[in-house]
């Protein structure tokens, strides 16, 4: 994402000349690790992983940071597009922060380290560097869970988990960042779409399901439509499902596998 415009030095004066940085003070932009002490807690919050400090000035200039890539604390890498970054002044003088925040509707939980690109140009040279946060970073991306417990006619959406109480009736959809429970004698009457599980208990009764991950169909609930999940599909005695059941899929419409 685009930032401010800023200073920076560079050890040639030809234009389109690129410079390499340093994970120090003394480069010609500095560019400091930060990601030791931060953390994303809940969506609405930020956090900065990396200081640029313009050492020397070039009124020009401006610096643009993305995200390249995300791994877990296993090194796997995530697909979700659930972070942004951005660029943001700094507390002291010609210090800038880059900052990771949630993505509206992001589902992403758990720890990450962030591959960052950073591209600062002038008129005189360029600078492009590439750097992952060395620490891995804390994410919580995901909504507090909601509970429907009276009668909804419109659609339910939520960044996290969504469970539907006894009895309740919700007569639109159902779109979660996290998992879907409908208790007993819950009528849903539109779709659940959900990034994680979905599970339906006894007379439960709800459209097409698509979920990220599994589907656990109880006992005598019916289900009117289509289920397709990213994971596998259980069937629990006397339920029935009126459409198509894929389970183990790769590409799902409104979910990630």
């Amino acid at each position: 994402m685009a930032g401010p415009t800023f200073g920076f030095a560079t050890i040639a004066a030809d234009r389109g000349v690129s410079v390499a940085t340093a994970d120090d003070s003394s480069a010609y932009l500095g560019l400091e690790d930060q990601s030791a002490s931060a953390s994303i807690d809940s969506p609405g919050e930020q956090t900065a992983v990396y200081t640029v400090t313009d050492n020397a000035r070039d009124d020009s200039a401006t610096v643009d940071a993305s995200i390249v890539g995300i791994t877990d604390e296993s090194n796997d890498p995530v697909t979700s597009t659930a972070l942004s970054v951005d660029v943001q002044p700094g507390s002291d003088t010609e210090t800038f922060d880059v900052v990771l925040a949630c993505e509206d509707g992001a589902s992403l939980d758990g720890s990450y380290r962030v591959l960052l690109q950073f591209v600062a140009s002038g008129d005189a040279s360029s600078v492009d560097a590439t750097r992952e946060t060395t620490a891995l970073v804390p994410v919580d991306c995901t909504d507090e869970p909601v509970v429907v417990s009276v009668d909804e006619d419109g659609d339910v959406t939520s960044g996290g988990d969504v469970t539907v109480d006894n009895n309740v009736n919700v007569g639109g959809d159902i779109e979660s960042g996290g998992s879907v429970t409908i208790t007993n004698n819950a009528n849903v009457g539109g779709n659940i779409v959900a990034q994680g599980d979905i599970t339906i208990r006894n007379n439960a009764v709800s459209g097409d399901l698509i979920a990220g991950g599994n589907v656990d169909i109880r006992n005598n609930a019916e289900i009117d439509g289509d289920i397709m999940a990213c994971g596998t599909v259980t069937v629990g005695n006397n339920a029935v499902v009126t459409g198509t059941i894929s389970e183990n899929q790769t590409d799902l419409p409104g979910v990630q596998c």
